[in-house]
């Protein structure tokens, strides 16, 4: 929902001729957004069973043809792949899964490799982030490996046993941006939610950032 908000909110529905890069796009449903108002679609997944259904969806389903899914690890693409010059980057509930130092190097190739379009001729590009807080549940649960990470040896109830844990502050998450996107013209959003999992009462807090990147 803070996507869709964020979409009509900034007129993205008005661009022309523009290209969207989604990092974890899952099954596709973000970039399906985009895809109805004639966006190119470029989505990266590294679950093998998602990217299948990403395609499926976009051809078979919904009969797209303005798209191409890569699985592929988001770091060895940010990496690897050059000039994609997408006027709309997404990063959605992925960055946790990754170290601040991984995360650091991914943004500073993003840019180097102009996989998002900059470089002045009045060019402006937008970002939507979404990523975990520190007053998540699962901050601290686990062995800390530094820097705000953890592995979640101690988790039982979200189904991330085991898998590493990288939570933010709001102004840390904003300081990073600034210096390797040139983030301007933002708003951030902490979004927090009760749930049930397994008869257990859970907090999940994310943070919301959405702007401009040149």
């Amino acid at each position: 929902m803070d996507l869709i908000r964020w979409f009509f909110k900034k007129n993205l529905d008005k661009l022309h001729n523009a290209k969207v890069l989604e990092f974890a796009s899952h099954n596709g449903n973000n970039l399906s957004l985009f895809a109805n108002y004639n966006y190119y679609c470029t989505g990266v997944e590294l679950d093998q069973k998602n990217y299948e259904n990403a395609i499926y969806n976009f051809k078979k389903i919904m009969k797209y043809n303005k798209f191409k899914f890569y699985n592929e690890n988001m770091l060895d693409f940010a990496t690897n792949f050059k000039n994609l010059n997408a006027n709309v980057f997404l990063i959605p509930n992925v960055i946790n899964y990754i170290s601040k130092n991984d995360f650091k190097n991914m943004l500073s190739n993003v840019r180097t490799n102009h996989l998002y379009k900059y470089g002045g001729g009045g060019y402006e590009s937008f970002l939507f982030l979404k990523a975990r807080s520190i007053k998540d549940h699962r901050y601290g649960l686990g062995k800390s490996v530094g820097n705000g990470s953890f592995i979640l040896e101690n988790d039982e109830f979200s189904g991330e046993k085991n898998c590493l844990c990288t939570a933010y502050q709001e102004h840390e998450l904003v300081e990073i941006l600034q210096k390797y996107l040139n983030l301007y013209d933002f708003e951030v959003i902490t979004s927090e939610n009760i749930n049930i999992k397994n008869k257990v009462y859970i907090k999940d807090s994310d943070i919301v950032i959405y702007g401009k990147i040149k």
